[in-house]
């Protein structure tokens, strides 16, 4: 018997024997640690047996499955639904709570001036005709006004505490020391007074006798976790009759009149605790008098329960269709595994289900029938490969030659695709004793997306070039011209210096882009260029941002512009390349031709990658001035 048993029940059946010791003879705790790990392993040991013994069948999966994907709809519909339901009654009384709360202050608003407009203010300058009239948060104050400044000659009540009290008009939500009000500071040429309502419990309660939610009041000086916590333990919510919600925040924003900055007081921003009370919303509806509008209701209620049920029996018979289906499927095609395993390839497979199944059986068919897929995929890749060599040599024609020499300049350039087709561009424009117009650009991604978007930007440079454009106005343009073309993914990053050849002075601008690096000759040392500037194609993207650098020049100085393929090449041990790395190579080679000096950047970069150049588009130009 013992031996069709596994480790695992060897070890269920010793633990019980020491489980059933332990009770016995030794400690507690001992046999609580046994009988704990008896039970999660024999729960492991029972799902592993269900598993096996129950769903060893793919049917009996595909049964399950069906199941499942017929519960789950159903139950996150349901859970959506009251999301749903809550979300909108909450907005509800949250606009409810936010129009009682002003009209609130409107009435203290209207009420002021009436206040101060009578003859005989000293009437009111009584601590028993307040207590007799107002609830106990209510809170007034009269001022005589001299010179812009209040002086206080009553205040209910009389612990009313007025430190930090403002001169000027206020109205809304503020803090006195520790206290939140709800009110307004009015005044004339005379005389001032303050109205206004201590924001507790009391106050909230008020507005839950008139609408279907409660309200739970939280200090705002008091910390939100600890705050929250004790919301959380609230008896009065815990212990209630009433089916209260989950809670929501209703925010609003007062002015601590105690705090300031920049010696003005201080806005801050806190909420309460807002409850929907279900109970009461739902009484309010079976409460309603009139007959007809019951009858549409339940009428309604009906309808909703009918069309729910159909789609529940509706989903109940598809999935049971699905699971018949592809049972059968698979049947066939374990049918037909079998057969060709005993050499007969004269079986095919004939399903009909309309899914990858059918597919998979047509695959199997064409398997069985000796039909070379693999012959047909091969050619077909051939073929794609030789569109995407056309579609790089049309590419390579947009760019210009890999080197430019003049009287004053001399380039080389480097564009070597991660792919077949590549995101990145470069360009130069010269117009002779007048200007030299360089870019590198970088669009976001890989392969023939990119390289359409650099076409584009082609077009455009090409026709704004011949404008003399400064270069942040010129990629100022480029936004406005493409960025209606552009995908929310796609963005572009650009490098552009314009060299004024008779003031030896070039301009230099960047969208996004890595830095230019600079070599001048004279201090025989590397600098990096970067004026700010934010990527085209992106949606903060703002002329107002693009900033533009402008730089002597002089003879053998180096300007070297590069997209972040050559910087960020990776290492086996995953370390950048870097700009140091560039750097160190220009300043070395700085005596050499821009040509030479570009192989010797090639040259490095392979020897630090170890296996290839670069992960990414790889495109850098190297400008070297010659006289």
């Amino acid at each position: 018997m013992l031996k069709h048993w596994e480790k695992i029940d060897i070890f269920i059946a010793i633990l019980f024997v020491l489980t059933n010791l332990s009770y016995f003879f030794l400690n507690k705790t001992i046999f609580q640690t046994f009988l704990w790990t008896l039970i999660i392993t024999a729960v492991l040991r029972l799902l592993y047996v269900i598993k096996k013994k129950l769903f060893w069948k793919v049917r009996n999966r595909l049964i399950f499955s069906g199941l499942f994907l017929i519960a789950t709809p159903l139950f996150f519909l349901s859970i959506f639904f009251y999301f749903i339901l809550n979300i909108i009654m909450a907005q509800y009384g949250m606009v409810i709570m936010n129009n009682l709360l002003r009209e609130e202050l409107a009435q203290l608003e209207n009420g002021a001036p009436l206040i101060l407009s009578q003859p005989d203010l000293e009437k009111l300058y009584s601590i028993d005709r307040w207590e007799k009239m107002t609830p106990s948060y209510y809170n007034v104050a009269f001022f005589d006004v001299e010179s812009n400044t209040l002086i206080n000659r009553f205040k209910y009540p009389p612990a009313l505490d007025l430190t930090g009290l403002p001169s000027e008009d206020f109205s809304g939500y503020f803090m006195l020391k520790d206290k939140l009000y709800y009110g307004c500071l009015k005044k004339n040429n005379k005389r001032a007074i303050l109205i206004c309502l201590t924001v507790n419990q009391e106050f909230l309660d008020k507005f839950t006798a008139v609408s279907d939610f409660r309200m739970k009041y939280q200090n705002p000086n008091k910390d939100k976790t600890k705050a929250a916590l004790e919301i959380a333990s609230d008896p009065e919510l815990m212990n209630n009759e009433s089916f209260i919600t989950f809670p929501w925040l209703f925010k609003y924003t007062f002015t601590d009149f105690n705090v300031s900055e920049n010696q003005k007081p201080l806005v801050r921003s806190n909420y309460f605790w807002f409850f929907l009370d279900m109970d009461k919303i739902f009484r309010k509806i079976s409460g309603v008098e009139s007959p007809s509008t019951q009858t549409d209701l339940k009428k309604g209620i009906y309808l909703l329960v009918f069309l729910f049920g159909s789609c529940v029996v509706a989903s109940f018979i598809i999935g049971l269709r699905s699971v018949m289906v592809i049972t059968r499927s698979i049947h066939l095609i374990s049918q037909g595994t079998r057969r060709i395993r005993n050499g007969d390839f004269s079986f095919r497979i004939k399903t009909r289900s309309g899914d990858e199944l059918q597919d998979l059986g047509e695959s199997f068919n064409e398997m069985a029938a000796g039909i070379d897929r693999l012959l047909i995929d091969e050619k077909e890749k051939e073929r794609l490969e030789e569109e995407l060599r056309i579609a790089r040599s049309i590419q390579l024609k947009l760019l210009p030659p890999d080197t430019f020499a003049s009287e004053e300049f001399e380039i080389a350039a480097v564009n070597i695709p991660a792919t077949e087709i590549a995101g990145d561009y470069f360009d130069y424009f010269y117009k002779k004793d007048a200007y030299l117009s360089m870019l590198v650009a970088d669009v976001s991604g890989k392969g023939a997306s990119a390289a359409f978007y650099m076409a584009e930007l082609k077009g455009v440079i090409n026709h704004l070039q011949k404008t003399e454009l400064t270069p942040a106005a010129l990629i100022a343009e480029c936004h406005s011209s493409l960025n209606a073309s552009f995908d929310r993914v796609t963005f572009i990053t650009i490098t552009m210096a314009r060299f004024i050849l008779p003031q030896r002075k070039f301009q230099l601008a960047r969208a996004g882009h890595t830095p230019a690096i600079f070599y001048n000759a004279r201090e025989k040392k590397c600098s990096r260029i970067y004026p700010d500037g934010v990527a085209i194609g992106l949606i903060n993207f703002s002329r107002d941002k693009m900033k533009e650098i402008e730089v002597d020049y002089h003879k053998d100085d180096i300007l070297f512009l590069f997209s972040d393929g050559l910087s960020e090449i990776m290492n086996e041990q995953e370390n950048m390349l870097g700009m140091e790395n560039l750097e160190k190579i220009i300043s070395q080679n700085s005596h050499l031709p821009a040509e030479e000096i570009k192989q010797k950047i090639l040259d490095f970069s392979i020897r630090f990658s170890e296996t290839e150049i670069s992960r990414d588009d790889l495109t850098f130009i190297i400008l070297k001035v010659k006289k």
